[in-house]
Parts: structure tokens; C-alpha cells; sequence
């Protein structure tokens, strides 16, 4: 009987990749060790099992555990101030609205549940890439550029407003307090525990400084 689902289950998702000419490649993973169940399939022109996956923005799920792993270890805490862990050059007047400057408020937990008030600078500088595809730009000075371009869209802890620029932020955090890049704590923290083995950073590569903390294949 569960061959028979399993093969179901492998015919639909195949015969619906094949059918729908908006999908161009797919996987499917489903894994229970509860019913025994382990399927791993890929269709499509360029689909193979060992395909990396760009994981984007799934990275800041592993980002917040590692904060939260560092403050059960005693390293920082959610309520800890950041100017008390970044450089004056990104903190200073980082948080500028209405005339009045709130960049000493911005704490950990602000960071954490996107209330910092922080606009966003992925997709202003994504736009600059797409125009000139041979731009390169750091963690560090994608943070900067928005500080200098963009305006804050709230006081911290005010409202919630969805942005890169807190993870980035939390990124150089852990990078400080650990004395490592960010993609040797993410292999330490999440990746070898897990048993992660074919995870990666693209920013691997990139041993001065890290093009995103959010960056997972």
C-alpha cells in the first residue's frame, strides 16, 4: 500500500510538471521518520537531485537562531542596545525620522522582529545590480548606502516593516561577537549540527566581508 501511494505521489508530481508550461523545473522532498516516508524527486529540463537551491530569505530563520542561541549562551541579549556591538561609522545617525535621532534605541529584538523603523535597501541596490551586473557590494556598505538614501520609515519598536537591512545588521552583530565570519558560525551553529552537509554561503568565497546574511544555498 505505501509503495503505491509513494508511486502515486511521484506520478502526479511528474505528469504536473510536465503539463504545466510555467513550471520549468521542481522538486519535491518529503521526509517522515514517524511513517517511514522518504521521497526526493526532481523534474524537468535542468532538474537533477544535486541541483543547489538559492534559499534567499529562509537564511533569516537560521540568522534569529543563531541570536537566540548566543543569548542562551550569555554572549548578547534580545534587549542589548546595538550601538553597543557595531561601528560608529554604521550606527551613527543610522536611524534619523522626523528630525530626531533614535539610533541609540535600536536593541537586538528590534532587529529580530523587524521593528527597527529601518527601510530596506535590498531591492533599491537590486536594481542597481540588474542595471550593472558587474557592481560588487559588501554587507558594510549596502548598510551605509541606505543610510545615506533612504528614510526611516518608523521609530524603533513602532511598527513592523519587513527589511534585509535588520539581518544585515544582526549579521555584523554576530560577526563581532564571535570573532568569525558569519558562514563559519552558520557551518558551527546550524549546518554541522543539523547535518547540513551539502549547505553552503555563496559568500564562502568572499573572505573580507560577507555580500549577505541571508545568502544560503
Amino acid at each position: 500500500m505505501k509503495e503505491e501511494i509513494i508511486s502515486n505521489i511521484e506520478n502526479n508530481f511528474r505528469n504536473e510538471v510536465k503539463s504545466n508550461k510555467k513550471v520549468k523545473n521542481a522538486h519535491l522532498l518529503v521526509h517522515s521518520n514517524k511513517l517511514g516516508v522518504h521521497l526526493n524527486f526532481a523534474e524537468g529540463s535542468m532538474a537533477c537531485l544535486g541541483q543547489p537551491n538559492h534559499l534567499a530569505s529562509v537564511g533569516k530563520l537560521f540568522t534569529s537562531t543563531i541570536v537566540s542561541i548566543l543569548q542562551e549562551e550569555g554572549v548578547l541579549n534580545f534587549d542589548d542596545k546595538i550601538i553597543n556591538y557595531l561601528d560608529e561609522d554604521i550606527v551613527s545617525k543610522i536611524h534619523i525620522y522626523k528630525r530626531k535621532d533614535y539610533s541609540s534605541e535600536i536593541k537586538i529584538k528590534h532587529l529580530l522582529n523587524q521593528t527597527s523603523g529601518l527601510n530596506d535597501v535590498f531591492y533599491h541596490l537590486l536594481k542597481k545590480i540588474v542595471d550593472n551586473p558587474k557592481m560588487e557590494i559588501t554587507t558594510r556598505e549596502a548598510i551605509l548606502w541606505g543610510k545615506e538614501n533612504l528614510k526611516t520609515k518608523n521609530r524603533p519598536g513602532e511598527k513592523h516593516f519587513y527589511t534585509d537591512t535588520n539581518y544585515y545588521l544582526l549579521g555584523l552583530i554576530i560577526e563581532r561577537v564571535t570573532k568569525k565570519h558569519f558562514y563559519e558560525v552558520m557551518h558551527e551553529l546550524i549546518f554541522e549540527p543539523l547535518k547540513m552537509n551539502h549547505a553552503y554561503m555563496r559568500s564562502e568565497e568572499h573572505t573580507s566581508e560577507l555580500q549577505s546574511h541571508s545568502d544560503l544555498v
